[in-house]
């Protein structure tokens, strides 16, 4: 019996460390297209971009990194900058 809550304790820590890095590229990748976006001339794509961005930082906030990456991708495509 705790050799189980040990492995689990175990298991658990070790997918946490391995989602920091992922959660901190998805951050770091939002500051790189940020500025990108902010340059788009067409105003309709820029405010649908702006606002796949803010879901991006809102599932980030979350820990959510399938989220931030599908929501930063979005914006990307949708602004251009792919």
């Amino acid at each position: 019996m705790l050799s189980k809550m040990v492995a689990s304790v175990v298991a658990a820590a070790f997918m946490c460390v391995l989602a920091i890095p992922a959660m901190a590229d998805c951050t770091a990748d939002i500051a790189k297209v940020e500025p990108a976006i902010m340059k788009v001339s067409d105003a309709t794509k820029k405010a649908a971009a702006e606002k796949q961005l803010n879901q991006a930082k809102d599932a980030a906030k979350k820990k959510d990194e399938k989220g931030c990456t599908g929501y930063l991708t979005a914006a990307k495509k949708t602004a251009g900058v792919m």
